[in-house]
């Protein structure tokens, strides 16, 4: 009976040094693999290309350069703001594209037109549209059109694709009513 005892003493030694050893291994498994991840690159994925580098989408390059302006100058906690081509809309590609680098930015659809000005279709709190339109292409690499942003005078922008991007001026004009 002794030397039973002493058989099953030495049998659940056995097992849970067998247990000790697995789950060490285990963990080491675990923290290597972690490691690895953190070397490997699993971080934060490169930042896209700009917009204004695509010489296929000029309207998408000037609502970009009209955007970065407009979150730059609200800082941290902008009003919703939503990005609207005249006369047709933004295609869902499109507009994802703008979504994707600029976050803040809302769906068309949340903006809805109340009175003089805009509203956030589901807080209710002022929102801020910013319009292209008449925007066309004389050339593919020569584009116009204006831009109406909340606060400021239409613009109108001249676009030229040039050395790899698309290049820039305004000129603000005040239409009378």
């Amino acid at each position: 009976m002794t030397f039973t005892i002493l058989a099953l003493a030495s049998r659940d030694a056995s097992v849970a040094a067998m247990r000790s050893m697995i789950v060490n291994r285990l963990a080491l498994v675990i923290a290597t693999s972690s490691l690895a991840a953190c070397v490997s690159g699993g971080g934060e994925p490169p930042p896209l290309p700009t917009l204004a580098e695509d010489p296929e989408q000029p309207a998408l390059a000037l609502f970009e350069h009209v955007l970065t302006g407009h979150f730059a100058a609200f800082g941290a906690n902008p009003p919703t703001t939503c990005a609207v081509l005249r006369p047709g809309p933004l295609s869902a590609e499109q507009e994802e594209a703008l979504i994707t680098r600029f976050v803040r930015l809302a769906p068309a659809s949340r903006c809805v037109a109340a009175g003089e000005g805009w509203r956030d279709g589901i807080t209710q709190e002022p929102a801020q549209v910013i319009q292209l339109y008449d925007f066309a292409c004389r050339e593919p690499e020569q584009c116009t059109g204006w831009v109406a942003a909340p606060g400021s005078p239409a613009k109108r922008y001249a676009m030229r694709f040039e050395n790899g991007t698309w290049r820039f001026t305004a000129d603000p004009r005040i239409i009378a009513e």
